[in-house]
Parts: C-alpha cells; sequence; structure tokens
C-alpha cells in the first residue's frame, strides 16, 4: 500500500510543481512517510521517477492489449486510438505525468531514459505486429511499409497527447475521431 500512496504521491507533485518540485522529501511528506522510506525504496529520485514511469507505462499496456484483444490491421489500430481517447479521460493525471517524463527523457543526463526507450520500442512493436497481421489477413494493404507506419501512427499519438497537454481545451475528442479516421484511410491505400 505504501507503494501505491508515494506513486500517487509522486503524480501530484509531478504535475502541479513538475519534476524538479517531485523531490523524495515531498513525496514522502505528501505520502505520509518520511523521506528515508522513499529513500529506502527507491534508493534515489532517478530510480523513483523510472517507476512512476513504468506504472502508469503498465496500465497504458494493458489498457491497449484489452481493447485491441485479437483484431489485427485497421481494426487494431482503431481501436488504439479509442483506448487512447479514455485514457486521456480516465486518468488525465497519470498521462500528464507520464508525458512530462517522457520530455524530460530527451535531457541526455536523464538517467531514466532507457525507460522510455524502452517503452517506446515496445510500443512501436506492437503496432508494427498488428499491421503485419492485417496485412496477412487483407485488412491492411500489402504495400504497407509496416515499420514505418507504425512509427508515424506513435508519433502522431504522441503528438496529439503534447498538443493536449499544451492546450487542455484542444478538442481532443474530435481529434482522436480524425486520427482514428485517417488511419484506418491511410491503412487500406497501400502508400509506402
Amino acid at each position: 500500500m505504501s507503494d501505491q500512496r508515494m506513486f500517487e504521491a509522486a503524480i501530484g507533485l509531478i504535475i502541479e510543481s513538475g519534476i524538479p518540485g517531485a523531490t523524495l522529501a515531498a513525496i514522502g511528506e505528501r505520502a505520509g512517510y518520511s523521506r528515508g522510506l522513499v529513500t529506502h525504496r527507491y534508493g534515489n529520485k532517478a530510480n523513483l521517477l523510472a517507476h512512476v514511469h513504468d506504472v502508469v507505462v503498465a496500465d497504458w499496456i494493458n489498457r491497449v492489449q484489452q481493447a485491441v484483444g485479437d483484431h489485427s490491421g485497421r481494426e487494431a489500430l482503431s481501436r488504439i486510438v479509442d483506448a487512447l481517447h479514455a485514457f486521456v479521460r480516465e486518468e488525465p493525471n497519470e498521462i500528464r505525468a507520464m508525458y512530462l517524463l517522457r520530455f524530460a527523457s530527451i535531457d541526455p543526463s536523464a538517467q531514466f531514459r532507457t525507460n522510455v526507450a524502452k517503452a517506446h520500442a515496445a510500443q512501436r512493436r506492437d503496432v508494427q505486429r498488428w499491421i503485419e497481421l492485417g496485412k496477412k489477413s487483407g485488412s491492411v494493404h500489402a504495400g504497407i511499409d509496416a515499420a514505418l507506419v507504425a512509427e508515424l501512427f506513435c508519433s502522431a499519438a504522441d503528438g496529439l497527447i503534447y498538443r493536449w497537454l499544451v492546450n487542455p481545451k484542444l478538442p481532443i475528442k474530435a481529434l482522436h475521431s480524425l486520427l482514428k479516421c485517417e488511419v484506418v484511410r491511410a491503412l487500406s491505400l497501400g502508400h509506402t
């Protein structure tokens, strides 16, 4: 239970004060524990931030896996877009914290950047696999470059989230619907 309280405290501090404000002492205090307990559990701030990122990513992966189920190709990617919209709507604080950590990971000194890189690679690999399965089943045009389209799809989803984070009044539902339509259309056309 202490991990969950520390996780929630870290999420709250990251979205309220940014990464610099999410100190071990502040997290411990907000969670109702001492800094010593947080330090004992995670060792240092980088480990805690990596843990926060990984927990949110695990939630995201679980949501995607449940949404996609046995589907592939256009239907799988369409379901991913729906899952992304639901994640934004249901867990805006988690997704905000995850993307703050992701953006901070481009700093060469970010000690949790390998966690972010692994998550990106896994997401792209899964999307590519679903596209390739769609090609085999005929729901995706055979001429599609699955690796390239997977990278573009992941980039478009990340960009949509980034723009929503900058402007929470963005018509996110309409943009998700448009992304879904464009993904289905693009996978049907066969452009490489």
